[in-house]
């Protein structure tokens, strides 16, 4: 994808995201949910790697000659904010397991729900006519693109962008499997379990990006 057309579109996803931020926090504390909470503090820090990106892209734009390697810059700091907001909430799982409170469900799923909404939305923004399917292991990724988004597979700052919004998804949809659990069986234990699975997944994606980032710089940072 051009350095262009992502940059637009990340404007857009950012306006998005910074939205449904908001809303999430605000329903996850009135609600109690560990899981809606943590998809809340998860967009903003995807806002703030959205903002990476769109730095990123447009310095791609004026530095054509060296777009590769600084796009692959972008996706080493994006990856590792995604792989710090997992941790935030591995941590805030467990501490929401051994101290577990009581839970609004009716408020919490339904917000999760319009999160997770929102989050395809994002997702089909950012891809656009570019359909791109992502294992936990992002090395082994299928495109089915036009020629013009080929680039795609390579431009890793665009990468990190998805992937943080694959993340947000992930989040959207374990929180909901959580909270229906936990409503319906009365196995509250299980909200902040979920949420301690995901950022697990999300470190593992983290990993991988970073690896894929350095192998670019790498050069660089030997010279």
């Amino acid at each position: 994808m051009e350095d262009q057309v992502l940059k637009k579109r990340t404007i857009i996803v950012i306006i998005i995201t910074v939205l449904m931020m908001i809303a999430e926090i605000y329903f996850g504390i009135i609600t109690n949910s560990m899981a809606l909470t943590a998809d809340g503090f998860h967009m903003g820090t995807h806002t703030a790697a959205f903002v990476i990106t769109l730095v990123v892209c447009t310095i791609a734009i004026k530095k054509a000659g060296k777009a590769e390697q600084v796009n692959a810059f972008g996706g080493l700091i994006s990856a590792i904010l995604l792989g710090l907001t997992a941790l935030g909430i591995i941590w805030e799982s467990l501490d929401r397991f051994i101290t577990p409170i009581e839970i609004n469900f009716a408020d919490a799923i339904l917000v999760a729900v319009i999160g997770l909404v929102v989050n395809l939305v994002c997702i089909f923004i950012m891809g656009g006519d570019c359909h791109i399917h992502l294992d936990v292991d992002i090395n082994h990724e299928h495109c089915h693109c036009s020629e013009q988004h080929e680039k795609v597979k390579e431009n890793l700052n665009f990468k990190a962008a998805y992937m943080h919004i694959l993340a947000d998804i992930l989040t959207s949809v374990m929180a909901i499997i959580g909270l229906l659990l936990a409503k319906y069986f009365e196995l509250q234990f299980l909200d902040p379990i979920i949420g301690y699975i995901g950022g697990i997944i999300i470190i593992k994606w983290s990993i991988d990006l970073i690896r894929s980032s350095y192998k670019i710089l790498q050069p660089l940072i030997h010279r």
